[in-house]
């Protein structure tokens, strides 16, 4: 029981879900209509994603990376601008939390190797946005984009276009403050890059590749599925272990909460008619971000937000990663290795993201109104 209410702590996100649909089933009795509510490419696609992704942390791909290109600097100013830089452009392949918890680890070990633990804090506090703006760019970068691209079946080409306006403001806006706020001092990097196993990296780049090949919608779920499962049972079943099937968990109890809620006519009439313009989609995916992350607060909002409006509700979620630490779920991450290594910096580290993220807010938003609104 107690390893259980441990896990349960942990995963407040889903604790909360779980609440709201089984609260919602007091409404709207559990029936078989209830598997109509689970949108099944969504889940397929981030299972397989994950399962990619989980493979190629294991091949030092990320590592090899990131200190191939450092290896050239000898600058902390540099260093830590490539590090955010390699962040942010992974970001738009790779899920934005699979990046971090790659990356944040060894910004922390070449900080440390060289002495200038001093400006990890700020570095870390980049990466963080850098991850969350650049996986904005693409339908595969964040787990609310998977969900939104699949449930409103937004063109692929229209997707980018619509988030390319946040994408870029954000490295913009992240190469400026990275340069200002990280002094130019000399250090040495005397480091190794790892070894790949670059055999077991094709071979997980197929099962990737796999999971594009569905959210471009040139193959269907169902071969999906198939084809990740007859690989990974193959080549890679120990990666079954490494499936964050908490979140899996999380959107499914969403789905069944917000398909109740559609069900329920006074509800869906009165929040629909709250969502009834882009500046009121935009600014209510946004601020409801701050306070149940993106990724819910994609999944509740589109149960009654008009397919019309489906770019201001995509663009409100992601520049809402930005904002309180739990805007997004990858920026508790991050959080999490500050609180263990850097525990008194915590306030400091609070204080400059909210502040920072405050000021990318006001500008990123102002120029995606300008631009698409």
């Amino acid at each position: 029981m107690k390893k259980v209410l441990a896990y349960l702590y942990k995963d407040k996100v889903f604790v909360v879900a779980l609440i709201f649909a089984i609260g919602s089933m007091f409404f709207i009795a559990p029936s078989l209509d209830y598997l109509d509510y689970i949108n099944y490419k969504v889940l397929i696609i981030m299972f397989t994603l994950m399962l990619a992704v989980a493979g190629i942390y294991e091949t030092h791909f990320f590592d090899f990376v990131a200190t191939k290109l450092v290896l050239h600097f000898r600058s902390i100013k540099w260093i830590g601008l490539v590090i955010i830089i390699v962040t942010f452009f992974l970001g738009m392949l790779l899920t934005n939390d699979a990046v971090l918890l790659t990356l944040v680890p060894f910004t922390i070990f070449i900080t440390k190797h060289t002495k200038k633990e001093k400006y990890a804090v700020m570095i870390i506090i980049l990466q963080t946005i850098a991850a969350n703006m650049g996986s904005a760019l693409t339908p595969m970068g964040d787990p609310q984009n998977i969900y939104l691209y699949a449930f409103y079946d937004i063109p692929f080409k229209d997707f980018l276009m619509t988030t390319a306006v946040v994408t870029l403001s954000g490295f913009f806006l992240v190469t400026v403050t990275a340069i200002i706020k990280i002094p130019h001092q000399a250090c040495e990097l005397n480091i190794v890059a790892p070894t790949v196993n670059w055999k077991r990296f094709a071979l997980y780049m197929l099962i990737m590749a796999n999971a594009l090949l569905s959210v471009l919608r040139v193959l269907p779920e169902t071969y999906t599925i198939l084809i990740t499962m007859i690989l990974a049972m193959i080549y890679g079943r120990h990666l079954f272990k490494r499936v964050d099937y908490t979140l899996l968990l999380t959107f499914t109890s969403f789905f069944i909460f917000t398909g109740n809620l559609g069900q329920i006519t006074w509800i869906k009439d009165s929040i629909s008619h709250l969502l009834d313009s882009r500046l009121s989609v935009f600014f209510t995916g946004l601020i409801t971000s701050q306070f149940i992350s993106n990724v819910p607060a994609a999944v509740l909002l589109s149960t009654f937000t008009d397919r019309a409006y489906w770019q201001p509700l995509l663009q409100g979620v992601n520049i809402g990663a930005m904002g309180t630490i739990i805007g997004s779920l990858a920026s508790l991450i991050t959080f999490k290795y500050v609180m263990r290594e850097y525990r008194s910096e915590a306030k400091t580290y609070l204080k400059s993201y909210t502040i920072i993220s405050i000021i990318f807010i006001a500008i990123i938003s102002t120029l995606t109104l300008l631009i698409t609104i």
